[in-house]
């Protein structure tokens, strides 16, 4: 079981990855279409994939916080 303090470096974390992940989804997706010519494309799936690891450490963090 988790400390309280476990919980609270790990929620401040998912604080910071809601803004990270899907920037860094977006700035590589655009890297990657400018490199291939695809246009914003890949920006947007990179940024779209981005916040669904986003959510998917929400829930784990959030199952782990309620055992």
């Amino acid at each position: 079981m988790p400390t309280r303090y476990q919980l609270i470096a790990e929620g401040s974390a998912a604080g910071l990855l809601f803004l990270l992940s899907p920037l860094a989804g977006y700035f590589l997706g655009k890297w990657v279409g400018q490199g291939l010519g695809l246009g914003m494309v890949p920006a947007y799936v990179g940024g779209a994939l981005g916040l669904v690891a986003a959510f998917l450490n929400l829930m784990r963090l959030v199952e782990r916080a309620s055992r």
